[in-house]
């Protein structure tokens, strides 16, 4: 580990009644939305606390704000989609949309507008926000497993079973596309551009689709050398995902896999394929992973209790601790400022980046030995 300043310090923090299931940062302003494994729904709005929804026994798993950060989504065990909407005054809850013993865990607003995607059994349903009614209910052969909007928003991705389907949102009739798999697909992550889609599989690989290639997937198309990459022989089952958010990342894309103790990098190199290799610091389950946007800078978040920072996804450069019995989720704020933790014993942590951080993080990793 690097003897080096630190890269992040702590802000804040506090705890819940019960482990951390999601937290997500609205992409404007400083507001972080904090859920447990007991129901609590709590709003940190700069730092000060907003309880949504108290503990009631039924966990929430899924948190998501709008894209303009009017609205805010929650849904979990209980089967029910709460939304508010986030005044300048106070957070009001407008709508809950029930669904009986269906366990909600998936859901995700559109990039652009206030329509909220989220999964109920063998359905997506496609809620308007602003209409206050139901957009679209998009019907799949077995349990949805994940979706995720484009980038631009012009396409909604489903994982079902060894399936994943593309719709294209201004046509909600059929799929535009199909990308069938060996295995089940449990994870689908977009690159932060749009340019390829990735899907972490129960068979331990990851599918990456090149979206400029996505008409091989048609039965008619000839073109076996588009068709998606298969990255195989991952040690353990895939947890998360994440892609870089840097510059040039179309051309080189880098994906971070989180599996057992391990996160394996990948990166696709011009002309000789997708190159692999190891970060192996962490001595427990890795259940997170996520860059700084704008940054190399890779978190990886492990049930050992610790939090890693590593910088270009290579070097070590801090460790973060707070969790006594391990950590569970985390999430980077939108601007890269902040850097917001959960554990599993409900603690919440924020650290904020150091001011030269950003400087220390442009030099090349030989002017950090």
């Amino acid at each position: 580990m690097s003897s080096l300043e630190p890269l992040v310090e702590l802000q804040a923090q506090r705890s819940l009644s019960e482990y951390i299931t999601a937290l997500v940062w609205s992409p404007v302003g400083n507001r972080l939305a904090i859920a447990s494994a007991a129901g609590e729904v709590l709003l940190w709005q700069d730092f000060q606390a907003t309880l949504l929804q108290a503990a009631n026994g039924a966990s929430i798993d899924v948190l998501g704000f709008s894209g303009e950060g009017q609205w805010l989504a929650a849904a979990g065990q209980a089967g029910e989609v709460m939304l508010w909407r986030l005044s300048a005054d106070s957070p009001e809850l407008v709508e809950t949309l029930t669904w009986g013993s269906a366990w909600i865990d998936r859901l995700q607003w559109h990039p652009h507008q206030p329509w909220l995607a989220y999964n109920c059994g063998k359905t997506v349903q496609i809620w308007a926000a602003d209409q206050g009614e139901t957009l679209a209910t998009l019907e799949l052969s077995a349990n949805v497993q994940d979706l995720g909007w484009s980038p631009d928003g012009t396409h909604l991705a489903v994982s079902a079973q060894q399936r994943v389907q593309i719709w294209e949102t201004s046509r909600w009739s059929s799929p535009q596309y199909e990308w069938a798999l060996q295995a089940a697909s449990r994870v689908l992550k977009w690159s932060p551009e749009g340019a390829y889609l990735a899907s972490a599989n129960q068979d331990n690989s990851v599918g990456v689709l090149t979206w400029n290639n996505v008409r091989a997937l048609k039965p008619s198309s000839a073109h076996q050398a588009d068709l998606p990459a298969l990255l195989a022989g991952l040690p353990g089952k895939v947890r998360q995902l994440a892609w870089a958010d840097i510059p040039d990342v179309d051309r080189s894309p880098i994906l971070a896999t989180a599996t057992r103790n391990l996160v394996v990098m990948w990166i696709l190199i011009p002309e000789e394929g997708w190159q692999s290799w190891l970060l192996d610091l962490h001595q427990d389950t890795i259940l997170d992973v996520a860059f700084q946007p704008q940054t190399g800078l890779l978190a990886s978040l492990s049930e050992d209790g610790c939090i890693l920072l590593w910088q270009a996804a290579i070097e070590p450069m801090q460790v973060l601790k707070g969790a006594q019995e391990g950590f569970s989720c985390l999430t980077w704020h939108s601007t890269g400022e902040y850097l917001a933790a959960g554990g599993q014993q409900g603690e919440v942590l924020v650290w904020s980046l150091c001011p030269d951080a950003r400087q220390r993080l442009c030099q090349p990793l030989e002017a950090l030995s």
